[in-house]
């Protein structure tokens, strides 16, 4: 990638806007980019040089395999939103059969050295604020998951799921919000904890009531989103 697209895309990311041109420019010289396809795979929490990552155009979703060797979606990313190793210490609790798999045609992704990234942290209180509101984020909506499977059915997840969605995928005009779908139902499923059979059950019921729209694989809308 030439640098100045480089240096672009990390001056207009949120993490890194109070930096200033100089520090911006020393981030190019220290973060590569790297393009992927549709189900290519990124492995990450068993590398020996442990990197960061920040997705600078597409989605792909993270998994992590449990012992059965069934692939569980923990989160479903899209621009802007960081993965890898993302603490300053050890390997933040990550297993080795954590990885990240492209969901998109097509992505690209800026990727960092941790140690070189730390070191940028370190000598920058700003980046260093804002890096952690980041991270602090992204437990807050780990431990809002993790209480909604223990407490929501299925039917109210999968609800509560296409309205998430939405948020970081969706484009609204009016009261009509439509949806990039990247998800099967069988990914929703491992997403929600739930069953392939009780997601479309689900779905089926949002799409009878008027909620949802299927419009084809590829793209959702919610209607009506103030009554949905």
């Amino acid at each position: 990638m030439k640098e100045e697209l480089k240096y672009w895309y990390l001056r207009n990311h949120s993490l890194f806007e109070t930096m200033s041109d100089t520090e911006i420019d020393h981030l190019c010289i220290i973060s590569s980019f790297k393009q992927g396809e549709k189900n290519d795979i990124i492995f990450f929490s068993d590398s020996d040089r442990q990197r960061l990552y920040t997705v600078k155009e597409g989605a792909l979703k993270i998994c992590h395999l449990d012992s059965t060797g069934k692939e569980m979606i923990t989160e479903i990313l899209t621009e802007h939103d960081i993965f890898g190793c993302i603490g300053f210490s050890g390997n933040n609790g990550q297993q080795g059969n954590e990885y990240a798999k492209v969901l998109s045609d097509h992505i690209k992704i800026c990727t960092f050295d941790m140690e070189r990234f730390k070191d940028v942290v370190k000598d920058n209180p700003q980046l260093s604020l804002k890096y952690s509101t980041v991270i602090n984020d992204k437990l807050v909506s780990f431990q809002q998951r993790y209480s909604d499977l223990i407490f929501k059915d299925v039917d109210t997840r999968i609800h509560d799921f296409f309205k998430n969605y939405g948020v970081s995928f969706g484009k609204q005009t009016g009261k009509r919000l439509e949806m990039e779908m990247y998800l099967t139902h069988q990914e929703i499923a491992e997403y929600t904890a739930s069953s392939r059979q009780s997601v479309t059950t689900a779905i089926n019921k949002l799409i009878a009531q008027g909620l949802l729209i299927y419009e084809n694989r590829k793209k959702v809308v919610i209607p009506d989103v103030t009554v949905y």
